[in-house]
């Protein structure tokens, strides 16, 4: 790879907002597979590809996000020149429509000035497609192509049912790209945008200071998309041809969470040589006393398990009383499933306790917010 230095930034501005999911957290903080925070997979991408200095655009709720990256040790793999740093515009909040990724540069622009010169490419990614993604063929496909912006798609085969509220791409015989629409459903075979773009840094400093003559509202996604249709710029594409993981609905979380049970699907995401790296709480091993009875889930560090458990998902420190039965649910940190209870199809939130049975459906599982305690 070109050695060349690359800003990255985490862009949480373009993250859906899930009802329940995320009411008190941004959709990156939000638990993963009883681990993981969703925008963990964003952040190891980068760091696995050697790009050290990385900024968070937080669109809402910066709390969580700092609470979870803390001093970003953990993904800074250059501890002398690399940083993570988290972005957030206050003015935003003032004017949602405002509150986009590049008026939250623009706000925080006097912490780039003094670094921005240093470096050559920026690439912008999401947190809501999960994937094992490595930025540096991408990269070196745009150096070598002399490309100003380079967008990066997934072909995918199943497009009426999977990645219905994203964004699709159409391409010229050349590979650039035609088009920007979004999924009208009606096609299996399609071309899904990532949302991830590789820009050379002139065109990304051109791209941040005009978005504000030309559309408050805009965000990257949409400046690309301008270029493209208003002065006819050439938008490079890159095909991904791995597995990728949408989290833009509740549906989304709750089926590629169970998905992720099947070991054969575990190992498309999680690559032997593609570690994803998240905050240690150094909480102990899950403890199973004797009545424990676990089958197809997944238990995290801290667990008490006296009850049954199956195709669950537990956070850490899930408590599991003996008689309490828990199917089909997953269950955020620190919560308390009460002796004898039965829960099936639930998501609980964290710091919950349920002391009586509830009984949600497949296509529409119980939400329990943190607070619905003795229920």
């Amino acid at each position: 790879m070109n050695t060349r230095r690359i800003l990255g930034f985490c862009d949480l501005h373009t993250s859906p907002l899930i009802p329940n999911l995320n009411d008190r957290r941004a959709l990156g903080s939000v638990t993963f597979l009883g681990r993981f925070a969703i925008m963990d997979f964003t952040l190891s991408n980068f760091t696995n590809s050697s790009i050290d200095t990385v900024c968070i655009l937080a669109h809402r709720f910066p709390h969580s996000v700092l609470g979870h990256i803390q001093s970003g040790g953990v993904w800074t793999m250059n501890t002398k020149i690399g940083f993570e740093n988290i972005f957030f515009n206050e003015n935003g909040l003032n004017r949602p429509s405002w509150n986009t990724d590049i008026n939250n540069i623009i706000a925080n622009s006097n912490q780039l000035k003094n670094v921005i010169d240093s470096y050559d490419y920026v690439v912008v990614a999401p947190a809501h497609y999960l994937s094992s993604m490595d930025f540096r063929p991408i990269i070196d496909q745009h150096i070598r192509a002399n490309s100003k912006i380079t967008s990066v798609y997934v072909p995918i085969f199943d497009g009426k049912k999977n990645f219905t509220k994203s964004t699709l791409v159409t391409l010229n015989n050349d590979g650039s790209i035609k088009s920007f629409k979004r999924n009208s459903k009606i096609k299996d075979d399609i071309n899904v945008s990532l949302d991830t773009f590789v820009i050379s840094v002139d065109v990304f400093l051109d791209i941040i200071n005009r978005a504000q003559k030309i559309n408050k509202t805009f965000n990257i996604s949409d400046m690309v998309n301008w270029l493209l249709k208003n002065e006819n710029m050439r938008i490079d594409a890159y095909k991904f041809e791995h597995y990728v993981i949408p989290i833009m609905s509740l549906k989304d979380y709750v089926k590629n969470s169970f998905d992720l049970l099947k070991y054969e699907n575990r190992r498309k995401l999680f690559r032997h040589d593609w570690p994803i790296y998240t905050r240690t709480h150094d909480t102990p091993p899950a403890k199973y006393l004797d009545n424990a009875n676990v089958k197809d889930s997944i238990i995290s560090n801290g667990c008490l398990i006296n009850g049954r458990v199956e195709h669950s998902i537990l956070s850490r420190n899930v408590v599991v009383e003996k008689g309490a039965v828990v199917t089909n649910s997953i269950i955020f940190t620190d919560s308390i499933i009460y002796k004898n209870c039965k829960v099936n199809h639930i998501i609980t939130d964290k710091n919950v306790s349920i002391s009586a049975n509830i009984e949600g459906k497949e296509d529409e599982p119980v939400f329990v917010k943190s607070g619905n305690n003795n229920l």
